[in-house]
């Protein structure tokens, strides 16, 4: 699915260098609190609305927060360091820490009902009352002062519906209460925009509620007690943004908070909560607590309370609408690209653990095969930060993130930069190397001039290079190396080995079959963006009946031509052991005999903080539409192995979906889907895979691959008698039929 253009290709091939063992390693002082500090920095990197653009430099408000931390069992260091962390946000419902709540005194059977001079109404609705069902107001109440702090604590938010109710007894209009509006991120946006056909990130805001007058209502002055132990209802923000009604705020070690927030324990039990999104009028503007009169704790009531003679000083006085302040921001975000950190080479050592928790909370959130992974995403956070603090110099920074990458299984992943060689390993070797028989044998010569040269032919197995054994080098890269597949990882680390810097000279130790050795000295060439054919071939042909495509060379417009060249045959081979051009559509839909309307189910998280969403992901499915010229009725095969992936797999599952096919050779690579790409300090570059692809009918693609239901492999005999095994058994699969 993915367009991977010639960079693209070079960044995961070429631009990994030489790595250390990625082994276990001891945990560091206070590595327990950094991780606790990890996952509240990307909680609130997913989900907190004030990080919807790029106002807040949330990177360095972490790189601010670490040095805070001491030993793991330290949690007033860690309570520092996650206030330093969150200061930047501004947050009114930030608290850390649970203190133990002082609530209001009042008796659970104690009366709902008081009466104040000048015929007020004070009405006792303390959550954690008896039950029982709204009281009716009496008619001789002018004004009405609601106590809505709780008495005790309770299990869960209180329900509003018996406020609801009693409120509907003292408004004349219907009142319509703010919406809550949530934050949704799905991850870095992709590298070819013009391909993405997914969600990107913004705002869901949820429907609200319309209050109704009661028959009988009568609209009368309010006043409404609140305190930091509850959550104020939304029902109150919006008659108080009438003018109908005002707010005391007796509060005690936390502010009083209206809106939505999350609560997150991290380190030994310690509670953060923070705000999880926001409350909306229905022009936009965010809905914010702003108490018409704050007092100091108190928690008394009844008519000698200090709250209840704030309240009556305030009904004293003539009310007026809130006017909502501007908005000092859009009402939509703007959010730019990730901080190219260009001005970094080898960053100070709390950028360094910056870059292991950024790449870890990137994946954490928006890698939808995480759960495919063979080994555990959080141990490699744990891993890398202790190796972040030996670092020495920016390869080795570099080489330590790619370790961490590898640890995803996925044959998308790619880690680039400049201490890493990716703007000096320009020059390869333009061959082709293919794992045989425990041996490493050119499988293709792409290069013309060394084809021409006859230095190396089909067949040659390349024993060392540069004195050192093929299979000690390749172990060595293959460590560094993220597949989703060992197939997948060799062919990766193959094509590793084969790129150089200019200018360099190469010795290869070379066996041609006859057993006896040869030493070859090449001149690495400059890797080009275009790559060479994979064999000499006409692209299209028709033999006896079969026809063959080599679909690593047909572009988009040549789709109809070629069904208009092999419309006389009764099969087809599609040659898909390469890289198509954006052609799956267009073939699969002349190929549908099956009238399927769906050829591939695409799974993206989406991360956002209403505990309903926990692991929620968006599913959407990729569509055929009908063919505008004849459907082709032949018999169908197609050609894969490991160098299928991505968008060639998403090509096999097209067809797939649209004809009976037959796939012959071995395992594709087990990797379909956009590539994403986060940034990290010192300008290292990650890719990844951003959407999980799955079989029409859900059966898992990524790590599996497309199975062939004959496998071929080749041989190395095949290769040096210039045979291609796996196109041999497909024509001989297709001729049975006329035997």
């Amino acid at each position: 699915m993915a367009v991977e253009n010639g960079r693209a290709r070079r960044a995961l091939a070429g631009l990994l260098g030489a790595v250390l063992v990625w082994a276990a390693a001891p945990a560091q002082a206070g590595d327990e609190n950094i991780v606790s500090l990890a996952r509240l920095w990307s909680a609130a990197r997913a989900t907190h609305p004030a990080l919807a653009d790029d106002r807040i430099d949330w990177d360095r408000a972490l790189v601010a927060a670490l040095p805070q931390l001491r030993d793991e069992y330290d949690e007033p260091s860690l309570r520092l360091a996650i206030a330093t962390l969150m200061a930047p946000l501004h947050d009114e419902a930030l608290r850390i820490g649970a203190e133990a709540p002082a609530y209001v005194r009042w008796p659970a059977d104690g009366d709902v009902l008081e009466w104040l001079p000048g015929d007020t109404a004070l009405l006792h609705l303390h959550p954690g009352m008896r039950d029982g069902g709204p009281p009716p107001l009496p008619a001789r109440a002018r004004q009405v002062i609601l106590d809505l702090r709780p008495r005790r604590e309770l299990s869960r938010a209180p329900s509003p519906a018996m406020l609801h109710a009693v409120l509907a007894q003292l408004i004349a209009e219907p009142l319509l209460l703010p919406a809550e509006r949530y934050r949704f991120s799905t991850g870095p946006r992709p590298n070819t925009l013009g391909h993405w056909e997914g969600m990107t990130a913004g705002f869901m805001q949820m429907e609200t509620q319309r209050l109704q007058p009661a028959p009988g209502a009568r609209a009368l002055p309010m006043v409404f007690i609140v305190n930091d132990t509850q959550m104020v209802p939304h029902a109150v923000l919006a008659l108080q943004r009438t003018g109908r009604a005002r707010i005391v705020a007796e509060e005690g070690a936390w502010r009083s908070r209206a809106g939505p927030v999350q609560t997150l324990s991290i380190g030994d039990g310690l509670r953060v909560e923070f705000a999880s999104g926001q409350l909306a009028w229905p022009d936009g503007s965010a809905a914010v607590l702003a108490a018409d009169r704050t007092l100091r704790m108190d928690r008394a009531t009844g008519p000698a309370s200090a709250p209840v003679k704030a309240a009556l000083a305030l009904l004293a006085q003539p009310s007026t609408p809130v006017i909502s302040p501007p908005a000092s921001a859009p009402l939509f975000p703007v959010r730019y690209g990730d901080e190219p950190y260009r001005d970094m080479r080898l960053p100070e050592h709390e950028w360094r653990m910056l870059a292991a928790i950024k790449l870890w909370a990137t994946l954490d959130n928006y890698f939808p095969a995480k759960r495919l992974m063979s080994s555990s995403w959080d141990e490699a956070l744990q891993r890398c930060l202790y190796k972040m603090a030996k670092v020495q110099d920016a390869h080795e920074y570099g080489v330590i993130l790619q370790e961490m990458a590898a640890s995803l299984d996925d044959s998308h992943v790619g880690v680039g930069s400049r201490a890493l060689g990716g703007n000096s390993r320009t020059h390869g070797i333009g061959v082709v190397l293919a794992a045989i028989d425990e041996g490493i044998l050119v499988a293709n010569v792409t290069d013309p001039a060394l084809l021409r040269s006859g230095l190396l032919k089909v067949g040659d197995d390349i024993v060392q290079i540069d004195g050192e054994y093929v299979g000690a080098r390749l172990a060595r890269l293959r460590a560094a190396m993220a597949a989703s597949n060992e197939a997948g990882r060799w062919r990766k680390a193959m094509a590793e080995m084969l790129t150089f810097l200019p200018g360099a000279s190469v010795t290869l130790q070379v066996d041609g079959g006859d057993g006896k050795r040869r030493e070859v000295v090449l001149q690495p060439t400059p890797l080009d963006d275009a790559l060479a054919p994979r064999h000499a071939r006409p692209m299209i042909a028709v033999n006896k009946g079969i026809a063959y495509v080599d679909l690593d060379r047909l572009q988009a417009g040549e789709v109809d031509a070629m069904f208009d060249k092999i419309k006389g045959s009764r099969a087809l081979i599609l040659d898909m052991r390469g890289y198509p051009h954006g052609t799956g559509r267009a073939i699969a839909e002349r190929l549908n005999v099956n009238d399927a309307s769906i050829f591939a189910m695409n799974y993206q998280p989406l991360v956002t903080a209403p505990e309903a969403s926990y692991g929620v992901q968006l599913a959407y499915p990729d569509f055929l539409f009908p063919a505008r010229a004849p459907l082709y009725q032949g018999k169908v095969v197609m050609q894969i192995n490991e160098h299928t992936q991505s968008q060639a797999e998403h090509l096999a599952l097209a067809v797939e979906a649209a004809t009976p096919v037959t796939f012959i050779g071995t395992p594709s690579a087990g990797a379909d889907g956009d590539l994403r790409e986060v940034v990290l300090p010192g300008k290292v570059h990650v890719w990844y895979s951003g959407l999980e692809v799955r079989h029409a009918d859900g059966r898992q693609l990524q790590r599996v691959g497309v199975q062939p239901h004959i496998m071929v492999a080749p041989s190395v005999a095949g290769l040096r008698a210039g045979r291609d095994e796996v196109l041999e058994r497909a024509q001989a699969f297709l001729r049975q039929d006329q035997e």
